[in-house]
């Protein structure tokens, strides 16, 4: 049994790891969407967007300038005015399955971005999710979904479409491993058979880990 704790504690700091070697701390596709005087632009924070990867909601509104949208201004570099403090009056959620699952989101200003809020969570099923938005904008009531796809934001992708040649296990297939060993199972034969199945489990671990290291060396030379 303490050694299936061991197999739990690395497989949490080791996905912790990956997840953090993985984040672009960017959103690549927004959605933007005029609402009254208001502008919303609504979007994943990290793209791409992967299932089991840290990611969150990234929500900006601004003031039009002058009341218009700033291509629709007559100034040719018009701005519109960051709206700071909704984090006490708005609120948010994020819907998957078709509004079968709902989890409310805790929205955070972002740091030395005025205007801009944060929500993080793990989206864990790949396909399309919705972020709601609703509650009091500066005196105006308003409630707004933003659904993803190909003209607003990016789905949520299954990674294990994006891996080659050998694709990995996911979280829930080394759960059921860890699960396994920890019942006694019985195609567990032996002691040494435990052992190699759990070593199997970090090698594996530390193969995520290896590919998520090297994305991130790719990306650094890009940027």
């Amino acid at each position: 049994m303490n050694r299936v704790v061991t197999v739990i504690a690395i497989l949490a700091s080791a996905f912790v790891v990956a997840g953090g070697l993985f984040s672009t701390d960017n959103a690549l596709a927004h959605e933007h969407r005029a609402v009254g005087n208001y502008e919303f632009v609504v979007g994943w924070l990290n793209e791409p967007a992967l299932a089991y990867e840290p990611n969150g909601l990234s929500l900006r509104i601004t003031l039009f300038a002058n009341g218009v949208p700033a291509e629709e201004s007559e100034e040719a570099e018009a701005e519109g005015q960051p709206v700071e403090g909704l984090e006490e009056t708005l609120e948010a959620e994020i819907i998957a399955g078709g509004g079968a699952q709902t989890r409310a989101l805790t929205l955070e200003p972002a740091f030395n971005d005025p205007g801009h809020y944060e929500s993080v969570i793990i989206p864990t099923v790949p396909g399309d999710y919705t972020f709601r938005v609703f509650g009091d904008l500066e005196g105006q009531e308003i409630d707004e979904s933003f659904v993803s796809g190909p003209e607003t934001f990016s789905v949520i992708e299954d990674v294990g479409e994006l891996q080659f040649p050998e694709e990995l296990p996911s979280n829930a297939e080394l759960q059921t491993e860890v699960d396994a060993l920890g019942n006694g199972d019985s195609s567990s034969a032996s002691s040494s058979d435990d052992t190699a199945r759990i070593l199997g489990i970090i090698g594996i671990i530390v193969g995520v880990i290896g590919l998520g290291a090297g994305g991130l060396a790719v990306a650094s030379r890009r940027s």
